[in-house]
Formats: structure tokens, sequence, C-alpha cells
């Protein structure tokens, strides 16, 4: 679960209904015609896939289409379906909705445009869609979808044309049409269990999908398009869900630019979030995330074939030097990654195949051996069986023309051959991806071993590996407190603060903050400089009062009380009605740590570099509330900063520990307060060689309704 979460919880759909959804006894296609390629072809596709149950159409102008039955309406039928597949445009469909709840259908699926995505007329229209389903407890699929596909039970209810092909255990859920398309027609070895166009998921959506896929035992790999995720608390529960129960889910999504996100709203209706922070909780949740469809297909194909990757340790038997290198430099992007140290038994194995001249090692470039056929298997066997080897590759390249062809053939042999004799992942690795025929994808498939790309091999293997280990718990939660800081939140009417306020609401958090000063005239400044001791700084003190630094209103480093009343002379003839004292501090590094809570997925801690280079540099890491064990010091590692907070070049090492305690108090102020607050800015939080002490903050609490920019250190 998603610590304060703002998406309103959907309505689970039934386990009937989506039983009804997918595995329908009976089906009525309704506005079904003759004379249209399109409202022919959905009923014309049931006798190709091989289904079994009722079929009928619904159109009062025909009494039989494409060798089934026409009835005028759902009610005038002998039968009523379990599900409907609705060829009809937005208004004539909402009434076959509302006739399908009259009747008891259970299930529903939309292909028409023209709802949530198109206006207000069409949010309306929807609204009503809505109403129809859950008054009736209906599953409705859409609107804007172009159906499901079912292979398992050869079943569909989908309005276009699709292959009927063998039957396997990846499901797939899209919400873009076009893209389910593309993946599906791919013919890359993933052998589909299921299909789903998602459109709008005004009713229905990928939630309820992932938790169907999760119950379905002949599912083993899930994956998805997701443009945005509409209800993120049920769909993160289900991914927890799918990998407790051994299943990857696999999800690429779009929106790394503001453009791409413009078009997820105009595309399906759906509200995005920015990217990181979906990024982000794909991890927290197991989710496996790709960046494009090869590696979507990449990552099924590993996951479907039910051999564990280990450790990742790679043995890798390649007769070239050139694509040894490539090996080499791809996979060395790929952290959960490594080459297998070969037992001696193994080395030993090794050394009396090659000549003389070729290094016995990991990769092994083995060209030159003297009898090629028997040399080669026995490479291959005896690599593919070390114990510190987990995954065994080699190249294929049919495409050689000659002897060099032929003996890509005999690899490709031997590959087969180490694959029968052990459980362990083989795989083929061809130099340009997709050069092989797809025929011959499947002929290896059958076999045990793998076919992929040279790019998108070892970064499937990698996700693979890094999403079969364990995950660390949540972390106990660091006792603050909560209700002296929500005061301190109502007392500002929901209007953002910054300064000693902020500073203060810091504190209650049990984050170490500067000794400050709020003075009204010169004089009191400089005895506020006497107590705490100079050189201090000088900033603007009206808690309203948001950029500071943009408006020159922090003047630092003042050494004696001369300096200090000339800046508080100047700070007052500006405007100030308050100003701020404090110590000037002059060791340490400056980071900045804050809090940022989105309206749909909730709340998100980050820590990076500070002061001036935080918009500079960009160097940032960020999690979602509810961190995990040993996840702040991950955090810090992801940091080209953590490199100075380390010690450099003499420099002493700064306290990190001390760092890692002010994320995790920044955290229990997410958990407990998440939902009132929108944004939290500590910049700079100096991190010194004991302790850290925060100079500045500015606090936005929900009630505001926007992010704001805040820099005012």
């Amino acid at each position: 679960m998603l610590p304060h979460s703002r998406s309103a919880l959907s309505t689970p759909a039934s386990q009937g209904g989506l039983s009804a959804l997918f595995r329908p006894n009976s089906i009525a296609v309704i506005g079904a015609s003759p004379t249209s390629d399109v409202r022919r072809q959905s009923l014309e596709l049931y006798k190709q896939i091989g289904y079994s149950g009722k079929v009928a159409a619904v159109n009062p102008k025909y009494e039989e289409i494409a060798g089934y039955p026409c009835y005028p309406s759902l009610k005038s039928m002998p039968f009523v379906p379990d599900a409907v597949l609705i060829l009809r445009n937005r208004e004539a469909t909402l009434a076959a909705l509302e006739e399908a709840a009259d009747v008891g259908v259970r299930a529903a699926v939309v292909p028409e445009i023209g709802f949530a995505e198109a206006g207000a007329e069409g949010t309306a229209a929807q609204a009503r869609l809505v109403d129809i389903a859950r008054t009736s407890g209906m599953a409705v699929l859409g609107p804007n979808s172009g159906g499901v596909i079912n292979w398992l039970d050869r079943v569909h209810l989908n309005m276009s044309s699709f292959e009927v092909r063998r039957p396997g255990q990846v499901a797939f859920f899209s919400q873009g049409g076009g893209t389910r398309a593309a993946l599906i027609a791919s013919r890359r070895g993933v052998r589909w269990s299921h299909a789903i166009t998602c459109g709008n998921e005004a009713v229905t959506g990928s939630a309820d999908f992932l938790r169907y896929f999760v119950d379905d035992p002949r599912v083993r790999v899930i994956c998805g398009f997701v443009e945005a995720v509409r209800d993120p608390d049920r769909f993160f529960f289900e991914c927890d869900r799918a990998r407790a129960a051994g299943k990857p889910v696999i999800l690429l999504k779009p929106g790394r630019t503001e453009a791409s996100r413009e078009m997820a709203a105009a595309h399906t209706g759906a509200l995005t979030s920015p990217y990181q922070f979906y990024r982000e909780l794909f991890k927290r949740h197991g989710v496996v995330q790709v960046d494009s469809f090869e590696e979507l297909l990449a990552s099924a194909l590993i996951a479907q074939a039910g051999r564990s990757p280990g450790e990742g340790r790679l043995g890798v038997a390649c007769p070239s030097g050139g694509l040894v290198q490539m090996y080499l430099d791809e996979s060395a992007k790929c952290p959960a990654l490594s080459y297998a140290e070969f037992e001696p038994r193994t080395v030993n194995a090794l050394r009396s195949l090659l000549p003389d001249s070729v290094p016995c090692r990991n990769l092994l470039d083995f060209w030159g051996i003297e009898d090629l056929e028997e040399g080669s298997r026995k490479i291959f066997q005896t690599i593919a069986s070390d114990p510190n080897v987990d995954i065994f590759a080699a190249p294929y390249d049919p495409n050689h023309p000659g002897a060099s062809g032929a003996a890509y053939k005999l690899w490709a042999d031997c590959a087969v051959a180490a694959a029968a004799a052990t459980n362990k992942l083989v795989t083929l690795i061809t130099p340009v991806d997709g050069s092989i025929p797809p025929e011959k994808v499947e002929e290896f498939l059958d076999k045990n071993v793998l076919v992929l790309g040279q790019r998108d091999v070892f970064r499937a293997l990698d996700r693979a590996v890094a999403w079969a280990r364990p995950t660390p718990p949540i972390a106990d939660e660091q006792p603050i407190d909560i209700s002296s800081m929500a005061t301190r939140l109502h007392e500002f009417g929901g209007k953002p603060f910054a300064g000693k306020p902020a500073l203060d609401f810091l504190a209650a958090a049990g984050i170490q903050v500067i000794e400050s000063r709020f003075v009204t005239s010169a004089g009191a400044a400089i005895s506020a400089a006497d107590e705490l001791g100079y050189p201090v700084v000088a900033k603007i003190g009206d808690t309203g009062v948001l950029h500071r630094t943009e408006l020159s209103g922090v003047i630092t480093n003042l050494r004696n009380a001369e300096e200090l009343s000339a800046a508080a002379t100047k700070l007052f003839a500006a405007g100030s009605q308050f100003l701020m004292i404090q110590p000037y501090v002059r060791d340490g590094i400056e980071m900045i740590l804050g809090l940022q809570t989105d309206d749909v997925l909730g709340s998100f801690v980050l820590v990076g570099q500070g002061g001036i280079w935080t918009e500079i540099m960009e160097d940032v890491a960020l999690r979602p509330a509810g961190l995990r064990v040993d996840e702040p010091e991950h955090m810090l590692a992801e940091l080209r900063v953590e490199k100075l907070l380390r010690g450099v070049r003499g420099a002493s090492a700064l306290d990190t520990k001390a760092l890692v305690g002010a994320v995790r108090r920044l955290d229990a102020v997410a958990r407990g307060l998440g939902d009132q607050i929108r944004s939290i800015d500590i910049n700079p939080l100096f991190v010194r060689e004991r302790g850290v002490v925060a100079v500045d903050a500015l606090i936005v609490p929900s009630s505001n309704g926007r992010s704001q920019d805040t820099n005012d250190s």
C-alpha cells in the first residue's frame, strides 16, 4: 500500500464479472453487420479461434450474420449471454449497455471512442456508462478499448483481427491498441496467453487484470504497457501479490517528456504523474521496468522460460574477439551480472581442448580448436555444467554463408545439447536482434534455448537476476511529534511558510536545525549576533517570503557589528519586517532533503546535492515514502556527491550516518503527515564531520493546491 495515495479508490471488479470477461460461456456481438468488415470479422474469428460457447449477433436488420443467428435485441434472444461486444456509436452504446444490464449480462467490451478523452460531453457520457456498470455489477472493458483475446480458452471479445496462435503463459494488458497489436504480432518467441486493450478503464482497469492473472495458475508472466496508473493502491497491491506468487510483472511506461504525458491525457483521458515517481514505485513493488518493446519482449522471453537466472553468473563461449568485446561492453552496464570464475576442473577440461595460444578464461574465445564439431560440443557442455555458471550463452548468426554459416549451425546444436543436460538458462545471442526467422526462434524454444539480440540480452538477464533477489522489509518508523507538527501546519491556514517557523517544524521531527534569532531592528540583530558569535548570516525573516535568494534577501559571512548593521539596514530598507540571524556555516557539504506529494501516487522522499548546485547538477535520489531497510544508504550511493561525502584527496569523511538519520526522520513525516503536505524543501542541509544541520526550509501544505519552486537558501 502507498502512504497517502490521493487517488480515489475504484471499485474492484467482481470475480464473476472478470470470469465472464475472460472466459464467457456465451457471447453476443451487438451491432454486427455483414456489410462491414470491421463489424463482421469479430464473428468470423470465433470459428477461427475455436470458441466452443454460444455466439449470436444483435442487429434488427438481419436474421443471420457469418453463420450465427441474429436477433433484434438482447431481450429477444433465447439465452442471456455472459458477455457482449458492443459495436455501436456512443449514444447507441449506452443504450445497448443499459439493455445488457437489464437482462443480466455480466461483462461488456466497449470499443467506441469519444468518452472521457473527448471533452465535457464525452466525460458526461462516460459517467453514465460507469453508473450503469456499477449499478448492475457488470465488468465493462473500455470505452476506447480494442477488446480482449484469450488464447488459452480459445475465446475473444475483440474488435479487430488477430493471429490464432499456440497459447502460452504470458499475459499482456495495454492502455493503447497500437502497442498491443505491435507486441503480440512481433513473433519474437513470446507465447501469449491473453492480450487486453484497457482503453479508458472507466470501470474495469489494470488492477483488476493484474488480480485475474495473479490468480490464474496458467499465467506465469504478466506484461503491460502503462500510460498512467489510475488506482495506484490496488495496482501496486496486485504487483506485490504477483511478486509473492513468483510471477514477474514487466511494464513499459512512456511519459519521460512533457509532450508524451500530454499525449496520454489526450489518448485515454489519463492524468499522468512525473515519470520518476512511477520509476521508483515500480522498483518498490518489484516491477520489472523496461524502456522499449524489444526489452519487454526479451524480459518476457526469459521469464516464460521458467529457468532461474540464479546469481547472474555468466558462462560464455564465443569464437570471435570482436563479439567478446561487444559482450563485455554491454554487460558492464548491468550490475546484477558477472562472469563466473571457472572451477579448476572446468579449466583443466577446457585447457585440454584449446590451442596453447588461446587463454583459458571466461569469456572464452575458442577460435582455432582442431576438431570443431567435437571440441565445440565438449566446450559448451563443460562451461554449462560448471557449478559456478548460472547462465550459459553463445553466439548465433545463421545468415553467414558457407563454412561460417555451418559453424554457427553447429554451435546452435551444441547449445541445444547443453540445454538438454542442464536446467540452467541457455541463450543464443544474435549480433543483430530479430535476424533469424520466427519459426527458428520457436524451434529453439521447444528445446529450451532462447534466442536474443546482443543489445537486449544482457539488460533482460540483468533485470531477471535483480527481480529474483529478495527485497528488504519496510524499516521501522522513526518516532516524531506528529501532533505538534500538524498543529504548526494548521496555524498557517494552508499557506506556505519558510524561515524560523519552518525550521521549528523540522526540529519537531527530530531534524537538527541551526540556531536562529528573529529580530525587528538592526540593534536587535547585533545583539543576536553577539549571542550567536560571528560570522553570521542575515536573511529576510518574513515567513511569507518564500524565495529570499532571488530577492537578494540572504547576506552571508557578516564578520562584525558594522557589516551586520549595514546588511540589516539594507534588508529593512527593501521592505522586510523581520530578519533572521544565524551563525554562518562554513564547513561540510550542502545537501538538499525534500518531500513531495503527488495527487495520484502519494508521497516521496528525496536527497541530493544542495545549495546553488541543486538545479545545476541535478544530482538527486528519490524514493516512495515508507523507506525499506538500508534504502537511505542506497539513495546516497546513487549520488555523484557521495564520493565527496566519503572524503576524497585527503578530505575527512562526513557524517553520512547523521544524514541517513535525517532522511529517515523526513520519511516519518511523509508517513504521518504526507496527505497534509504538498512539499518540504530543506536546502541547504549541511553534512559535517559530526552531525547535520538544516539552515533553511520551505513547507508547502497540501491545501495550497499546487507545488511551488522552492530554492530559498
